[in-house]
């Protein structure tokens, strides 16, 4: 959040306006925008859900790619500004979404602020209890140790850390409600991102610019870019080849890793006359040598009442 202590689970946003702003395409000058959310006024709303896989090599071809769709349906609970949330494969929820993973079978009972952020996950407990459930199962197996199961066990008894891993991609739909941006400015932006490998958060810094969509008066663009640099590649590729030596077998040769990269990019399309996110799209790109595994997801505003 802008001028906020750093928070465990959103990014730090930073302001650095330009000194001597341009006019914008309109021949005004630069706005300060308030990015709130008014679908926490609403009795329900939903949003579409797109993800695409992909792994494409070193010339840019596309070896796999998996495309799946599914609905996110929020309908008001008693309380204010809370609501109900589920996974659903239509958008009236009435057939399950068949590629849930555990914690997204469950509902999700959020609050949201009067701005339209994510406040809380009301029913967290509920999220723990299933992962623990999933962790005691490892223990019994022996694929984790007993200290490892007690360690995830005081770890995931806070609803902030449960919140993230139940829900960060929601927590980051809603998150500029909470922001108000300079239309002419550049923001510096440090993000949490998990390593794909250990699981540990790496702080990434990139930056936040707002742009106009060309031929439209109402929508506005805010993007925000997030990289692995010169601190963080070598902590990443360690990790790599420890990952890569402990999957192995060890009936075949290791590939030698010498590169890996990591991105994080959110495009976030605000409507400022109906004062509504219509569409976010998250893309995570994980580059290993000159392979590049990417993860888009695109959250479309489908309906609201």
């Amino acid at each position: 959040m802008i001028f906020a202590a750093f928070p465990l689970a959103s990014a730090q946003t930073i302001p650095a306006p330009k000194i001597n702003p341009a006019l914008t395409a309109d021949g005004l000058k630069p706005d300060t925008l308030y990015p709130v959310s008014n679908l926490v006024k609403d009795r329900r709303f939903v949003y579409q859900l797109i993800t695409q896989e992909y792994i494409t090599n070193e010339n840019d071809y596309f070896l796999d790619i998996k495309l799946d769709t599914c609905f996110l349906i929020f309908t008001a609970m008693e309380g204010e500004r809370m609501f109900k949330m589920v996974y659903s494969a239509d958008e009236f929820g009435a057939k399950p979404w068949p590629r849930a993973n555990g914690l997204q079978t469950l509902p999700f009972e959020i609050r949201f602020t009067d701005r339209g952020a994510i406040e809380e996950l009301t029913n967290w407990k509920v999220h723990r209890d299933a992962m623990m459930t999933s962790l005691s199962v490892q223990a019994q197996n022996k694929i984790i140790t007993s200290e490892e199961f007690d360690q995830q066990r005081l770890k995931l008894n806070n609803e902030k850390i449960m919140r993230r891993l139940a829900m960060e991609d929601l927590m980051y739909l809603f998150e500029l409600s909470d922001d108000s941006i300079r239309e002419d400015g550049e923001y510096i932006r440090i993000k949490p991102v998990r390593s794909p490998f250990s699981g540990e958060d790496i702080y990434l810094q990139g930056n936040l610019i707002t742009e106009r969509l060309p031929g439209t008066k109402n929508s506005v663009k805010f993007l925000t870019k997030n990289a692995a640099g010169v601190h963080e590649k070598p902590i990443l590729l360690a990790e790599c080849n420890e990952y890569a030596m402990a999957a192995s077998d060890g009936t075949q040769p290791i590939t030698e890793i010498q590169r890996v990269g990591l991105n994080n990019e959110v495009e976030y399309q605000y409507n400022l006359l109906q004062k509504v996110m219509s569409r976010v799209i998250f893309a995570d790109v994980l580059a290993i040598n000159f392979q590049s595994r990417g993860n888009i997801r695109t959250y479309s505003l489908w309906d609201r009442k």
